[in-house]
Order: structure tokens, then sequence, then C-alpha cells
């Protein structure tokens, strides 16, 4: 007859030991005013994984789980997905589910439309969107190089001098000095599509969804940047001359530099920057 093997109770004891013990390690420490996207991120730091882990015990996407820390909703697909994958990842962390989801849509505004109010730093000074100012410059500097033609048919002998000194006029009216090209460029929506623009500091100048035949004209200056989440809904000009698909058709498009954006003719004969 089959005697039951003795328990040590020792090993059920430390069996219980090590159970508690996972248990309280899948309890992050957490401070109360982190952000909800650093919450997710310290606790995943804590318990030792990495985002190519979880992303493979919740079937989720690596990309979709970095945009949950970082609080980017522009690359999530929807409400209802960046939610569920939201509860997924907390779970998976041993996060309260209910009030981590609670405080990310509180904090990134998920519930509202992808229309976002501008926020401006008031210690930064970017240059605002301003084509009248463009087009008065352009209107100027024309009239000025009408005149200046004018008056080199009308004196043909006047000595160089004479003509020096009349460039500095044309130059100062159209407040352009000489050698520096004015730059405007154009980002034309082919298909509907969401485009977002930031200034060098990170200050979103523009993030809604553009319709077909939409046109934004950003600032040229360096460190802005472009976003968007097809990059080939969006066609490039620089001054009125094409300069191509703002990136792959059907791919994101993350931080391409304005000031890097040529015409394709310029381009083709510049040839790549090293």
């Amino acid at each position: 007859m089959l005697q039951p093997a003795p328990t040590d109770p020792t090993s059920e004891l430390d069996a219980t030991e090590q159970r508690d013990q996972r248990l309280v390690r899948r309890v992050p420490e957490l401070d109360p005013s982190w952000r909800a996207g650093r919450k997710l991120s310290e606790a995943r730091r804590q318990l030792g994984l990495t985002l190519d882990e979880v992303a493979d015990r919740i079937r989720v996407r690596r990309e979709f789980l970095e945009a949950l820390e970082e609080m980017n909703v522009k690359l999530l697909p929807g409400k209802a997905y960046a939610l569920a994958f939201l509860r997924s990842y907390a779970r998976e962390l041993g996060i309260d589910e209910k009030q981590i989801v609670d405080q990310f849509q509180h904090e990134s505004a998920l519930t509202r439309e992808d229309v976002q109010k501008q926020i401006r730093n008031p210690s930064s000074k970017p240059h605002r969107e301003r084509p009248w100012m463009a087009a008065a410059v352009l209107v100027l500097l024309a009239a000025g190089f009408v005149g200046w033609r004018a008056l080199s048919q009308n004196d043909v002998t006047a000595p160089a001098e004479t003509q020096v000194a009349a460039r500095p006029e044309v130059s100062g009216a159209t407040a352009v000095p000489d050698g520096l090209e004015r730059r405007v460029v154009e980002i034309r929506a082919v298909t509907e599509g969401w485009l977002e623009a930031r200034g060098p500091d990170g200050t979103v100048f523009l993030s809604r969804t553009l319709r077909v035949g939409d046109v934004y004209r950003p600032d040229p200056s360096p460190g802005w940047t472009l976003h968007a989440r097809d990059g080939g809904a969006f066609e490039l000009f620089v001054n009125g001359e094409p300069a191509g698909a703002l990136g792959t058709v059907g791919m994101p498009v993350l931080g391409r530099a304005i000031d890097d954006v040529r015409p394709v003719a310029q381009a083709n004969l510049s040839g790549p920057r090293t």
C-alpha cells in the first residue's frame, strides 16, 4: 500500500515566501506626483522589464507602448485601442488600471478631437505663420527690381558709384539682406491626414487633420520639425517648386527638419548632404 510522502514544512514555507516576494516585486513604488507616462516607464524599469519583453507578453506593438510612456496619443491607433493597450500594460506592471487610465486621459487630453489648443511657451519667440508678410516682401522686391532696371536703362552712362549707391535703398525697402534668400515652405495635403508642426523648443504650433487641398506654411527657421501619421499624405514645396513628399506612403514621419527641405531639382544637383 502506497504511503503519502511526507512533506517538508520548511520547503512549503520557502515556496510561500518566494511567491510573496514575487508579488511584492510586482508592486512598483511610484510617486503620486508623476505623470501617467512616467509611472508606466518607472514601473517597468523597477520590474526589470524592457519594452520588447512587455510587448511580447501582452501582444501589443512596442511603438504603441513607447507612445503610452511618452504620452504621445497621436501615434496611437484611436482612443478605444489606446485605452485597451493602457489597461493591459498597467495590468502587466501591477498598476491600478482605473487610476492610471483616468490620469492618462486627463493629462493627455485623449477625450478631445485631433484639433488641440496651441501651447505657447512665454520664454520662446518663434515666428508665427505670416503669409501676408511674405507677400509684402515679394511685392516690394519686385517693385525695387523694376525701378532698378528702369534706372539702369535710362542712365547707361551713370558712373559705377551712383549705381552702387542706389542698391542699398532697394535692399532696405525689401528688408531682405543681400545674399539671403527668403524661403517659403508649403505643406499641401493630397489626402486627408494628420499633421503636426513644432518649434525649436518643442512648442506645438499646428496639430490637426488637414483635408485634401489644405495648405500650411510653417516658419522655415532652423529647429522647426514636422510630424505626420502618413508621410505620403502631404507634398512639400519650396518657393513654389516641388520638394517631394513629406515621407513614405503609409509610414509615420517623426521630426523631419523643415530647414532641410529642398526642391527636388536642387536636391538632385547638390546630391546628398554629408
